[in-house]
């Protein structure tokens, strides 16, 4: 008999991942994890680690810090330097909040926890599952957007983005990969399509010694609005849910208001507890709160 798989992704999309906590931390609270595929794009990872290891207690505090420290210069554009302090940010936090990757190896037991990374010269997704190696290099490198991280993010010696150019809601590989129920954690509404925005133009400019990586960013609105295609039309023997919030998140990629992030997480917390109160009554195939009138 075949073993059909379930599988979690988690989208990537900075401080907005704040909503993407308060799915996973319900999850937790709920004793909720069907999952035996964990894919993370970006800030995706992030919130699968903490996920794999059971914490709950300062999800929250992890934005939030992110929120108030110095990691963030819309200046440093100008001198070739990072606008987005992302390593420093990621080491800080690591020293502060010390991620248990034991607890991460006992959860998994044979599942996949896997991280989304493009790579710079072949502007190709690869996908790096946990105990391939040290683990922060790939969290790192699956949220190193091109122009906000000048910083490299290399491994094994080669250069790598983030995740969310070259395969930013992998379904497709979760269904390659055998999963035939998908969950989707979304930090954007469902009704979204990606249009090209200024920063894809920008991204290109500075990319040129990537001439694969500069077409992937210029083609990004198609690469996104596909996986959507493949979300809304799955193929007959897969269901994917999305757990969207109802509307357009207050927070943006580098929000810094605190109450905006608060409420976000909260929303996210809505999300879960209706996705899970209805699973023992209804069969979802897409879940989002109504929207205001």
């Amino acid at each position: 008999m075949e073993n059909k798989k379930t599988a979690l992704i988690v989208e990537g999309g900075g401080q907005r991942g704040v909503f993407s906590f308060g799915i996973t931390d319900t999850f937790i609270n709920r004793n909720y994890d069907p999952f035996d595929i964990y894919m993370g794009v970006s800030n995706g990872v992030a919130v699968l680690c903490w996920y794999l290891i059971r914490e709950t207690d300062n999800n929250l505090e992890k934005m939030l810090y992110a929120a108030k420290g110095d990691y963030l210069s819309y200046k440093n554009i100008f001198i070739g330097k990072d606008i987005i302090k992302f390593h420093q940010m990621y080491e800080d936090g690591e020293k502060m909040f010390k991620p248990n990757m034991e607890k991460i190896k006992n959860n998994l037991q044979g599942k996949d926890y896997i991280a989304v990374v493009t790579d710079a010269i072949e502007a190709n997704a690869e996908y790096y599952s946990f105990g391939d190696g040290e683990w922060m290099p790939k969290m790192i490198a699956s949220g190193t957007l091109p122009i906000l991280v000048r910083t490299p993010s290399l491994i094994d010696g080669r250069r790598k983005f983030d995740g969310g150019v070259a395969d930013p809601l992998p379904v497709e590989k979760a269904y390659e990969m055998g999963a035939k129920k998908i969950i989707v954690i979304r930090t954007y509404e469902k009704k979204f399509r990606r249009k090209l925005k200024i920063e894809n133009y920008i991204g290109a400019l500075l990319s040129r010694e990537y001439p694969k990586l500069r077409k992937a960013l210029l083609v990004h609105d198609k690469t996104y609005n596909r996986a959507l295609d493949f979300i809304n039309n799955p193929p007959n023997d897969c269901e994917i849910i999305q757990l969207c919030p109802p509307e357009k998140l207050k927070s943006k990629r580098d929000s810094k208001n605190i109450e905006v992030l608060k409420a976000d997480y909260k929303l996210g917390k809505k999300v879960a507890k209706v996705y899970l109160d209805g699973l023992e009554t209804v069969s979802y195939t897409h879940l989002t709160l109504p929207t205001k009138a």
